[in-house]
């Protein structure tokens, strides 16, 4: 059996039960700083190899406010919108809405979308963000980009040589 159908948990940072979030299902997540609201996935389907899918399963990014219980996508397009993360005023995802996959930022309060890199050779991978600083993997290079002055930066990785012949 093949399920596509994640739920989201939350638990304390001082140990405790888990408790499942008020969603039917869930995928990649993000809260905002207080934790008032939260920016999801509903389909947790990143592994699979379906590229430039269009179907019914393709995601898009959703806010639940768990205040008012409300619950509205940001996105509304064909293609795949996923990751979110939530920094500031901003929350950045991935889409594949130009073909390759690159990251986008949506502004909470004027309601704009905006794309913020734009590759064209490879898709960005499995970002992560900390703080300003977003981090993703493209074409087995690491890049960071830094969310308040748009800043991109291909980060240099040396593996020191093992002695390989010398063993």
């Amino acid at each position: 059996f093949n399920s596509f159908k994640g739920h989201l948990y939350k638990v304390p940072v001082d140990g405790g039960m888990p408790e499942q979030l008020p969603f039917p299902e869930g995928g990649f997540s993000s809260f905002n700083s207080d934790g008032t609201k939260l920016a999801y996935n509903r389909v947790f389907r990143e592994f699979r190899t379906w590229k430039y899918y269009r179907g019914g399963m393709a995601d898009e990014v959703w806010i639940h406010d768990f205040n008012t219980h409300e619950t509205k996508a940001i996105t509304d397009n064909d293609a795949q919108d996923i990751f979110p993360m939530w920094i500031g005023d901003e929350i950045f995802f991935l889409s594949d809405r130009d073909r390759t996959m690159n990251l986008f930022v949506y502004n909470i309060k004027t309601g704009e979308t905006e794309k913020v890199t734009n590759f064209t050779d490879y898709d960005i991978k499995f970002p992560s963000c900390n703080g300003n600083t977003i981090v993703f993997e493209k074409g087995g290079y690491i890049y960071t980009f830094n969310a308040k002055t748009r800043e991109l930066k291909q980060v240099p990785v040396t593996i020191n040589n093992d002695m390989v012949l010398a063993r």
